[in-house]
């Protein structure tokens, strides 16, 4: 493979020796209770909510998310832990969700919590009664699965079933957007179906950066200020005849919606101060000290910008924790380019004295146990490096403190790094996050060059191209300046091509038809029939898709807004509308797949048993899959030989090139309602397991119900000549602008970089994959034996940290069956 020379910098100065710190007693005790922590249902915000929204039946949207915001930072029971010198939580609970009522009242915490309660039984006894539990388990997507025990009192399981379940029933997004569906002729959106796999159970508002930089500039009180000022200017043009009344209306309500919830986030942070001043009372010495600097920390901030960076990380840690009780359940908030907010006050207060760079260390380190704590199963992705807006290299001091933090906390098993490597960064930092990789996992490499010319394909300014974060599992998207809708709306290839060779019928439903209308498989006399009766689904899927992914985007707009959110995001307060109606500077939506190589290697394999050597007749293969290929284990063997994608075969390469083009053709066809575009992604939170299920035996020789591929990977085992061969095969369909991300995951035995000339050839592989155009990838550097012993032998692994797809996870969390996938991932040596 060739190398990166644009990349490898060897003369940028000396790569000085490194070892990882020690984590400060304060610290390891803040993480060692979390990682001890079992899961717990808050429903305090739940009770707020629905108070409210009880109280203002018949008022604006917006006005009323505001005010359920409102009440719930007002009085939601707060703490500040004996250790904590940054203070906030989304939670009155230890490792506790609140709950989204207003998503849907099935969520599977919910029936967990009604099916456990007053049993004692943890969710690994439910889930060994009936096989049906298990799924429902599954479905919270927390961790410490095997440990999880939902507790509630006798109290809040009253409120729950009696009150707040019952209010909510017919009011949710769930329920809202299925009545819409029907009423609309959209019946399908199921696992069962092609289209709208992320349509289902919890109906995501996707995923997005805070405005953490409009926080930082303005504070909350700025903020606030801001939104007066833009409602004054509507104001004067509705007089001047410039508005018409609705528009006026509706800006409003959000802009006083705005004021409230910025304002809102002032008094939580009012009542920590209070808590503080309260606590230090009763405090000798040192803690003392502490609880007063507390106290003063937040009598200034978010309200106003920070001056020093112990309070920049209090005011981004505050705002996150706001922002996380104000936003929907399933989705998901990042704080975008944290190295890049926090330098300027660690330079400033460094220079003054008034900072070392031990202490910065050791507030990072407090940061992302917090951030750790915020229970959702992930992914809470840190964006560090690349270039900066102007094109420079923006890898700084902050840049390595937050990899020296990760690295002394192992990322509280759940925390990932995403780290932006462009040609102007120094090898040096590439070779340190190398070597914190190699030792606890949870970081991703991503290609700037790909990933910006990405973004500009969207529509983005060169600028804000460059200034990029990620956000989800792998999603590249603006920094607090765009409504990304990520991970919200799917096709899945997988049931697409299913759907066509059964002519119309599906496996999870016994054969029965569903989806788009059949073609008969006698008509497809060449793989160019083939592929264009597949082309042809995939965009009838794509289209059904996209009409149900605008029906619920509806349902949101109309009566789910984000006021506070949206009031950090550029371009909500200046236009007057909420990010869900299109109000920031860039609005995209994502439709993903995550069953690439599944459908490659389908094809590749229907191609060369059935057209090239006709070993059986197109026919003859549905029938032997529609029986999992019973009695026909010879034939399922042959297919497992056929040519697979992951292994530099040109003509198998250029088949998943055509698959991944078709994906973003169909998907970028359609425009995006808000003035934007529709993005691909194909990468998996672990859905390859979960939709696997749903699929029958395919062509490539998988049985009915085991796992799709994962992301761009190769099949699991269809490897056969390297991890050079899967690099440069992956590399050709990254030319593809898949640009709301793409998940190569590779397995690396740690064996071969324990020693710095393995750390390096590790760096050289990065390079080179980059080189050749590779988009973004991801490691895990643990042995095949080191899992399975993990399995049997859990306490041995406390610190054994993986990437299950853009998301980490301890390993001795993961359920069993997300372990096993793991374990069949091909392991590679660096040589």
């Amino acid at each position: 493979m060739q190398t990166a020379a644009g990349i490898h910098r060897t003369g940028e100065g000396p790569v000085l020796p490194y070892a990882p710190v020690e984590v400060p007693e304060r610290i390891a005790k803040m993480r060692d209770r979390l990682l001890a922590a079992s899961y717990q249902l808050d429903l305090d915000r739940a009770i707020h909510y629905t108070r409210i929204y009880r109280q203002t039946e018949g008022q604006p949207p917006c006005l009323r998310a505001a005010k359920g915001l409102e009440e719930t930072l007002r009085r939601m029971p707060i703490r500040i832990e004996e250790e904590e010198r940054i203070v906030g939580s989304k939670s009155s609970k230890d490792f506790a969700d609140p709950l989204y009522i207003e998503a849907t009242v099935n969520y599977a915490h919910i029936r967990l919590a009604l099916s456990l309660y007053g049993t004692g039984k943890t969710v690994a006894d439910w889930t060994a009664e009936d096989p049906d539990h298990r799924e429902v388990a599954l479905g919270t997507r927390g961790a410490n699965f095997s440990r999880d025990i939902t507790r509630l009192s006798e109290e809040e399981y009253r409120l729950l079933k009696e009150e707040i379940v019952p209010y909510w029933k017919d009011k949710t997004v769930q329920a809202r957007k299925l009545a819409l569906w029907k009423e609309k002729g959209i019946t399908s959106l199921d696992p069962r179906a092609l289209e709208g796999w992320f349509s289902g159970e919890l109906p995501p508002q996707g995923h997005v950066t805070i405005g953490i930089r409009k926080v930082l500039d303005l504070g909350f009180k700025g903020i606030a200020r801001q939104a007066l000022e833009r409602l004054q200017a509507f104001q004067a043009a509705f007089e001047k005849g410039e508005m018409d009344e609705k528009a006026f209306l509706r800006k409003k309500d959000f802009l006083e919606a705005a004021r409230i919830s910025a304002e809102a986030v002032c008094t939580f942070a009012g009542r920590y101060a209070d808590l503080a001043e309260e606590t230090a009372r009763k405090a000798r010495g040192i803690r003392k000290r502490e609880l007063l600097e507390i106290a003063e920390r937040l009598r200034r901030v978010p309200a106003e910008p920070p001056r020093t960076f112990w309070e920049a990380l209090q005011a981004i840690w505050l705002t996150q924790a706001a922002v996380l009780i104000s936003y929907g359940g399933n989705s998901i908030t990042c704080p975008g380019r944290i190295d890049q907010f926090l330098y300027p006050y660690y330079r400033r207060d460094v220079e003054a004295g008034r900072l070392t760079r031990p202490e910065a260390l050791e507030a990072v380190m407090e940061y992302l146990v917090k951030l750790a704590s915020t229970v959702y199963f992930g992914p809470n992705n840190l964006t560090i490096g690349g270039v900066t807006a102007q094109g420079e290299d923006a890898v700084n001091e902050v840049s390595y403190l937050f990899l020296e933090a990760h690295h002394a906390l192992k990322g509280c098993g759940r925390l990932g790094l995403a780290v932006r490597i462009a040609p102007r960064t120094p090898r040096a930092f590439l070779l340190r996050a190398c070597r914190v990789h190699r030792d606890c996992a949870g970081l991703a490499f991503y290609n700037d060059e790909v990933v910006i010319r990405g973004l500009l394909e969207d529509g983005y300014t060169l600028e804000d191209a460059r200034d990029y974060s990620i956000v989800g599992c792998a999603e590249p998207t603006g920094t607090g300046n765009n409504n990304g809708y990520t991970a919200t709306n799917g096709v899945l290839l997988a049931a697409v091509l299913e759907s066509l060779l059964h002519e119309g019928r599906r496996y999870p439903v016994n054969w029965k038809p569903v989806g788009p209308s059949a073609v008969p498989l006698s008509s497809l006399c060449s793989f160019d029939d083939l592929k264009r009766a597949f082309a042809e689904k995939t965009a009838e899927a794509m289209g059904k898709c996209v009409q149900a992914g605008y029906l619920k985007d509806q349902v949101i707009a109309e009566h789910f807004p984000l006021p506070l959110l949206s009031s950090t995001i550029e371009g909500c307060l200046e236009s007057g509308e909420d990010l869900t109606r299109g109000g920031a500077r860039y609005n995209h939506v994502a439709i993903g797949n995550c069953s690439l190589a599944t459908v490659v290697d389908s094809l590749a394999a229907i191609k060369w048993a059935v057209y090239d050597h006709k070993l059986i007749s197109l026919e003859e293969l549905a029938e032997c899959l529609r029986h999992n290929f019973q009695g026909r284990e010879d034939l399922r063997q042959r297919l497992r030989q056929a040519p697979k994608y992951g292994n530099d075969d040109p003509e198998v390469d250029a088949l998943a090139v055509w698959v991944a083009d078709l994906y973003n053709r169909e998907c970028r066809k359609h425009p995006f309602w808000m003035g934007g575009v529709h993005r691909p992604y194909m990468l998996s939170n672990g859905s390859h397991i979960s939709w696997g299920a749903t699929i029958g035996a395919t062509p490539d020789g998988r049985p009915a119900g085991k796992p799709l591929s994962n992301g761009v990977s190769p099949t699991n085992g269809a490897e056969r000549n390297g991890l050079t061969a899967v690099l440069q095969s992956v590399a050709k369909v990254c030319a593809v602008p898949i640009s709301d991300g793409t998940i190569l995951n590779a397995t690396i035995n740690p064996l071969t970089i324990q020693r710095a000339e393995g750390v390096d050839k590790f760096a050289a592989l990065i390079e080179g994959y980059f080189a050749l155009g590779g988009r973004q990838v991801q490691f895990n550097p643990v042995s095949r034996e080191m899992l399975l012993d993990a399995q049997k032998h859990p306490e041995n692994y406390p610190e054994l940290v993986v990437k299950v797809s853009g998301i980490s996870f301890r390993y001795i969390d993961l359920p069993r069956h997300i372990q096993d996938d793991i374990i069949a991932r091909t392991e590679f040596g660096v040589a």
